[in-house]
């Protein structure tokens, strides 16, 4: 008897720990150059489970010429004249609940992201309540803070 209750202790802590886990995202935030417009998506594979393996992915994958490994599928849309897009890759490890990313859907959430000291989402209504929250950081230009237009929700885990 005192076996099963040990055992069904355990059975419950492993899932709690279980349901807290972290998980290895690459944030993708796309630019157009010369003004402060950005779209950021949040990309999952679940072959990647360490966050050195996103990185390697990030340094060899998409800004070196080694070519091999197709994690995190996603297509940049050909640029129209004039319009240069600028492409930023960071890998993030975090127990939020991040919805499925669709290309086609509309990029109407705004958040602030903070990549500065770990990594902090917030939701703002709109892209003007977002640019005056950083107006008012001191460390307003850091290339960590910005502002982007998402299509996927992002929710603490409850």
């Amino acid at each position: 008897m005192l076996f099963k209750g040990v055992l069904l202790g355990l059975l419950l802590v492993s899932q709690w720990t279980l349901a807290a886990e972290s998980e290895i995202y690459l944030l993708g935030r796309f630019t157009y150059k010369g003004t402060p417009v950005s779209q950021a998506v949040i990309l999952t594979d679940k072959r990647v489970t360490e966050l050195e393996q996103c990185r390697d992915f990030v340094r060899y994958q998409v800004r070196g010429t080694k070519r091999g490994k197709n994690y995190y599928r996603h297509y940049v849309r050909a640029q129209r004249k004039g319009v240069n897009i600028v492409a930023h890759y960071s890998c993030i490890e975090t127990s939020l609940n991040v919805s499925r990313w669709n290309a086609h859907d509309f990029y109407d959430k705004v958040y602030l992201v903070d990549l500065r000291s770990g990594q902090h989402f917030t939701r703002y209504a709109d892209t003007n309540s977002c640019w005056a929250a950083i107006r008012k950081d001191p460390d307003k230009h850091s290339r960590k803070l910005y502002c982007a237009k998402m299509n996927q929700t992002l929710l603490p885990v409850e």
